[in-house]
């Protein structure tokens, strides 16, 4: 079981872990890589913190475990989105081991009503277009494509919108 909970800057160390192993998995100088990137974001998120945007959230999953387990996250911000501030959702990870058990719906419905509580209608985010399994979670989610772009090191990534009308893919979200 799990229970979402805003993050407070108490958190960013374990949130910066999280991201890391989620976006660099590996063993062996892969490890060693991924705690460079992992002082990196503890610095990002630190930056965040401290800039006090009144529209920057981070949301995490926390087992209800005797030894509680930051074992998902998710921030949401505004940016520009075709000339409009919108809301983006940026770094949506889940523990390795904890994934496919509904971590990732549950941060996403989290983020979806207080958008919409926001009065604002869509959602956004970028996924790169080799990540099967995001791209499949984000469609069942009710996520659409709306563009497409290359990143700084050339790989493909995707723009996607999810209309904020719906409760699509939240009303089978496993509990956890």
């Amino acid at each position: 079981m799990v229970e979402i909970r805003l993050a407070n800057p108490a958190d960013i160390p374990s949130v910066a872990l999280l991201v890391a192993l989620s976006f660099h998995p590996g063993n062996g100088w892969h490890a060693l890589w991924r705690r460079m990137v992992q002082l990196g974001i503890e610095q990002d998120l630190r930056d965040r913190w401290r800039s006090c945007s009144p529209h920057h959230r981070c949301w995490l999953a926390i087992t209800t475990t005797a030894v509680p387990l930051c074992v998902g996250s998710v921030e949401l911000d505004l940016r520009q989105i075709n000339g409009t501030l919108q809301p983006y959702l940026s770094n949506l990870a889940v523990h390795p081991d904890y994934r496919r058990q509904g971590i990732g719906q549950q941060l996403l419905r989290t983020v979806a009503r207080s958008v919409a509580a926001s009065n604002y209608t869509s959602l956004y985010l970028h996924v790169l277009a080799k990540n099967t399994a995001a791209r499949q979670l984000y469609q069942r989610c009710g996520f659409v494509v709306l563009g497409q772009s290359t990143t700084v090191w050339g790989e493909e990534k995707l723009l996607l919108s999810q209309p904020l009308t719906g409760d699509r893919c939240y009303s089978s979200a496993t509990s956890s």
